[in-house]
C-alpha cells in the first residue's frame, strides 16, 4: 500500500515570514469565512511592514493601494469609500489571485499601475506599462483654466515629453476643437500613447510624433504643454524603488534637474504662435532653481492644487506658464544660462 504523500506547499514569496502569512490566510479561506476586507487589511499591513512607498496612488495611501489591487483582481468596481463589496466572502482561489498581485507590489516595489496596466487621470482611464511614467501630473486640476486663457489661432496643441499621452489626450477630450501632437523621444512610450488615442477614438485629432524635444517638430502651436523630466541626479539616486521602476529617462534631468527645461525655454518660442503660451510642470525644487536662474523672465507661477480645487496654505510653486512674447526676450548662451 502506498504511503500518503505530504502536501506540497508552493512558495508564494521568497520571504519566509510573508510566505507563512499568505498560507495562513489561504488556510482560513478553506476552513472559515474570510472577506474582501480581510485580505485588504492583510495586504495593507504587509505593505506598511515592508516600507512600500505609496507612489502617489490615490490620496497617497497604501490602504488605497491594497484596496485597488484586491478589487481589480476580483473584478469588482473600485470605490475609495467602504462599500458592501468589502463584506463579500472570498474563495481560496480568489484570495490566491489577490495575493499574487500583493506580492508583486511588495517584493519588487512595482507601482500599482504597472501591475494593473491601467491608470486614472482626471477621471479618464489610460493604458500604461513600464515604458511610460505613471500619470500623475498635478497640472490636471487647472486644465480648464489653462484652456480658457489661450488665445486660439490655429487650435493646435503640442504635448511635449508625452509618455502615455494622458495630458494631451485629456485636453483633447475637454476641448473638441483642438488638434494635439503627442511628442516623445521614446518609441516604446509612443506605442503606449497610440493605444490610448485609439481607445478614445481620437485618431482624427491626436497624433504621435517621435522627436528629441523639438528636433523633428516643424509646426507652430497655440499651446505647448509639458511635464518633462525635472528630477536632479542626486534626488533620483536617493528615490524609493517604486520610482526606479519607472523609466529613468522620464524622471532624471541632470545635476539640477533642469537640463531639458533649459532646452525647452530656449527653443519653445520658435514653435509658438504670436500669442502662444508655454506651460510646464517643474516641481518645487525646479521652481526655486528656475526663479534664481531666470530672474527677469515673466513666469506666472502656480501652486499645487488638490483635486477638490483647493490650494493648501503650505502649497508651493511647482508649475508655470509663459507667454511667447516673453520667451522672445529670453537670450540663452551655449550653456543654457540666462545672460
Amino acid at each position: 500500500m502506498n504511503e500518503p504523500q505530504e502536501k506540497i506547499i508552493l512558495p508564494l514569496s521568497k520571504d519566509q515570514k510573508r510566505n507563512k502569512i499568505y498560507h495562513s490566510f489561504l488556510n482560513k479561506c478553506r476552513h472559515s469565512e474570510t472577506t474582501v476586507d480581510d485580505i485588504i487589511q492583510m495586504g495593507h499591513s504587509l505593505m506598511r511592514k515592508e516600507k512600500c512607498h505609496p507612489h502617489f496612488f490615490g490620496s497617497n495611501s497604501l490602504l488605497e493601494t491594497a484596496h485597488y489591487l484586491a478589487l481589480f483582481s476580483l473584478k469588482l468596481p473600485y470605490q475609495v469609500n467602504p462599500s458592501q463589496d468589502l463584506g463579500l466572502k472570498l474563495t481560496e482561489a480568489q484570495a490566491l489571485d489577490v495575493i499574487h498581485l500583493f506580492e508583486k507590489r511588495i517584493s519588487k516595489k512595482i507601482p500599482v499601475e504597472y501591475i494593473t496596466q491601467e491608470a486614472w487621470y482626471l477621471g479618464n482611464k489610460f493604458y500604461v506599462n513600464e515604458n511610460v511614467l505613471v500619470p500623475r501630473s498635478i497640472m490636471n486640476t487647472r486644465f480648464m483654466e489653462f484652456l480658457k486663457e489661450i488665445k486660439w489661432e490655429n487650435n493646435r496643441v503640442l504635448d511635449l515629453c508625452t509618455g502615455s499621452g494622458c495630458i494631451g489626450i485629456t485636453l483633447a477630450l475637454l476641448e473638441p476643437n483642438i488638434k494635439v501632437d503627442l511628442v516623445d523621444v521614446s518609441t516604446p512610450a509612443l506605442e503606449v500613447a497610440r493605444v490610448n488615442i485609439n481607445n478614445y477614438g481620437l485618431q482624427n485629432r491626436v497624433q504621435c510624433l517621435q522627436s528629441n524635444l523639438f528636433e523633428n517638430i516643424h509646426e507652430k502651436y497655440d499651446l505647448i504643454i509639458t511635464n518633462p523630466p525635472y528630477v536632479s541626479t542626486k534626488e533620483y539616486n536617493s528615490s524609493p524603488l517604486e520610482f526606479k521602476n519607472e523609466p529613468k529617462i522620464a524622471l532624471e534631468s541632470g545635476v539640477e534637474g533642469l537640463d531639458l527645461i533649459h532646452q525647452i525655454l530656449a527653443k519653445a518660442r520658435y514653435h509658438l504662435n504670436t500669442h502662444g503660451k508655454l506651460i510646464a510642470e517643474v516641481g518645487v525644487m525646479g521652481a526655486k532653481r528656475l526663479k534664481k536662474r531666470y530672474p527677469k523672465l515673466a513666469f506666472k507661477w502656480f501652486k499645487y492644487r488638490k483635486p477638490t480645487g483647493k490650494v493648501s496654505w503650505f502649497a508651493m510653486d511647482c508649475l508655470f506658464s509663459c507667454e511667447a512674447k516673453d520667451l522672445d526676450l529670453l537670450i540663452v548662451d551655449n550653456n543654457s544660462a540666462a545672460i
